[in-house]
């Protein structure tokens, strides 16, 4: 399984803003879909963990193990270990799991990178314990009226299209279905408003990583991408509370049958 964005040191601070913006509402999802704690926790697509050590503080959990196929990542998550939380290099696509089956596996934008998420869904749920929790979310849709976020959204959607893969995936995992291993227990869109800098940062960072991809190289001038560059991070600077970007988060709990 390939990271289109990377795992360089860049991409890891991305995912650190990352792991700051959607803490709230991901925290507020996971402890209303989840009751009593389990007793193992797995994250899929762990990165360096942050939103692991977030979940299992969260859940209570007796142990957590975050999983991830970059071994940068994988590495600098081992650097925060402790007693209950841990973390093993291994590709989500593939199963089984090398833990015990889990009583809540979770995962945040991972499928927007993945082709035939109904496929992996059923792969994940051999990988849950009677019934166990999937969590998922991925995004519905993003809503901006901000002229440089618009241009930098465009690129990302036909740069994942051209792999087979899609940004707003949400519609698609709020259809999955997996009779006789999965029922679903809730299907919402959460909105969240972003601080434009906060926005910025992010997309500022991620651009950083794929700026140099052949697809963007092939089809998108220099001076087009320079220009977006040069626009994030001035955008990214400004640390008002202003906001001009809405995402729709697709939130998902499956029970294993």
């Amino acid at each position: 399984m390939a990271y289109l964005f990377g795992d360089s040191d860049v991409a890891a601070h991305r995912l650190k803003v990352l792991a700051d913006v959607y803490e709230k509402s991901t925290r507020e999802f996971v402890a209303g879909a989840v009751g009593e704690s389990p007793s193992l926790f797995v994250d899929l697509g762990c990165g360096p963990g942050y939103t692991t050590h977030a979940l299992a503080d969260v859940l209570q959990c007796a142990r957590a193990v975050g999983l991830d196929n970059s071994e940068h990542f994988i590495s600098l998550a081992q650097k925060t270990q402790t007693h209950r939380i841990s973390f093993l290099l291994h590709d989500v696509t593939c199963i089984p799991f090398p833990t015990a089956p889990g009583d809540t596996l979770y995962c945040r934008f991972l499928l927007t990178h993945l082709r035939d998420p109904q496929a992996l869904t059923r792969r994940w749920a051999t990988q849950l314990s009677p019934k166990g929790l999937l969590l998922i979310e991925e995004v519905e849709q993003i809503h901006t009226t901000n002229r440089t976020f618009r241009a930098y959204l465009d690129i990302v959607e036909s740069m994942l299209e051209d792999q087979s893969r899609k940004l707003y995936v949400g519609p698609i995992v709020s259809c999955l279905e997996v009779p006789g291993l999965l029922k679903r227990r809730t299907n919402k869109v959460k909105r969240l408003e972003v601080c434009t800098h906060k926005a910025a940062e992010m997309f500022f960072l991620n651009i950083q990583s794929w700026k140099h991809q052949p697809f963007v190289r092939t089809n998108y001038s220099s001076e087009l991408i320079n220009g977006l560059t040069t626009e994030l991070e001035q955008l990214a600077v400004k640390s008002d509370d202003k906001s001009d970007i809405e995402w729709g988060l697709r939130q998902i709990a499956f029970e294993r049958a």
